[in-house]
């Protein structure tokens, strides 16, 4: 399904599609029925929602590549396309383990890492 430009509408990058798309209810529903099928347990490890533990929902098929695969250019688009709302294409991991995966953003490690570092060169 390609989607076609949207007349008038300034273009957007995939990143920030992504963090969009990511805030709609849509997507908390898709997480919470990640959770509800894998029973708040991580796939990996088998550690559970906890206090000091947060579990996340991870895609199989990363989620930036199925909104390029088909070809959706705003939220609109996103919300109606099946395919980015399959449980299938879930899976229930705890933090340690999400962040072992191929896909996850290592720019979210990298970026805490350098905040550490730029704070600590400002105390010195």
């Amino acid at each position: 399904m390609m989607a076609t430009p949207i007349a008038n509408q300034p273009r957007i990058s995939i990143t920030g599609l992504v963090k969009l798309i990511r805030k709609t209810e849509q997507y908390e529903q898709w997480k919470r029925a990640v959770f509800i099928r894998d029973r708040f347990q991580c796939q990996e490890c088998g550690k559970r929602n906890g206090r000091k533990r947060v579990i996340e929902a991870h895609h199989l098929i990363e989620f930036s590549q199925l909104v390029k695969d088909n070809g959706i250019q705003s939220v609109e688009q996103a919300v109606s396309c099946p395919e980015l709302w399959e449980v299938s294409n879930g899976q229930t991991l705890c933090g340690d383990c999400h962040r072992q995966t191929d896909s996850y953003p290592k720019n979210f490690i990298d970026t805490k890492n350098s905040h550490a570092s730029k704070k600590d060169s400002f105390s010195k």
